[in-house]
C-alpha cells in the first residue's frame, strides 16, 4: 500500500521543486531587466575585439564612441554590468560569437531596452540582448582594460 503512493508524491514534490525555481528565477530575471533600466546609450565603433574560444562570448573594445555618460563603472552590488565607460574608452561584454562582428562595425546599446544593436560590413544588421556578466568572468578578467581591479579574484 506505502509503495503506491512513493511515486506520485515523488512526482508532485518534483513538479513542486521545478515551479518553485522557475518562480525565483523569473523573478530574479525581472529585477535584473529594472536594473539595467539606467539610460545609458552608447553608440560607437568597433577598435578590436576577444571572442571567448570555448562560447560565444565577447570583450568588445570602442574608442570612438558618443555617450550620454562619461564613467561608468560594471561593478555594482557583486554583479556585472555589460558595459564600462572610462576615459574616452568604452567596452561591452556581450554574447556574440567569432565572424559575426568585425574592426569598424557599429554597435549601438541602450539600456533602457536591454539590446545591443550590431550594423556590420560582413553580416547585415543584427541585434542582441544585454544582460548582466556572470558566467564569463574569469574571460572578462583576462581581457578588460578598463576596470581589471573589479574581475580580480
Amino acid at each position: 500500500m506505502k509503495d503506491r503512493y512513493k511515486f506520485p508524491i515523488i512526482l508532485l514534490l518534483f513538479i513542486l521543486m521545478v515551479y518553485q525555481i522557475n518562480k525565483r528565477s523569473k523573478a530574479s530575471n525581472n529585477a535584473d531587466l529594472l536594473l539595467l533600466q539606467n539610460n545609458i546609450v552608447l553608440n560607437g565603433v568597433v577598435d578590436s575585439l576577444q571572442v571567448s574560444d570555448n562560447h560565444c562570448f565577447a570583450v568588445i573594445y570602442l574608442q570612438k564612441f558618443r555617450s550620454n555618460f562619461k564613467y561608468f563603472n560594471p561593478k555594482k552590488n557583486k554583479k556585472y554590468f555589460p558595459y564600462a565607460i572610462k576615459k574616452g574608452n568604452a567596452e561591452i561584454y556581450v554574447n556574440v560569437c567569432e565572424g559575426q562582428i568585425d574592426n569598424g562595425d557599429s554597435i549601438i546599446v541602450n539600456s533602457n531596452r536591454s539590446i545591443v544593436f550590431f550594423k556590420t560590413k560582413s553580416n547585415g544588421n543584427f541585434k542582441g540582448n544585454l544582460k548582466f556578466a556572470q558566467g564569463d568572468i574569469s574571460f572578462i578578467r583576462r581581457k578588460t582594460r578598463l576596470f581589471p581591479e573589479n574581475f580580480s579574484e
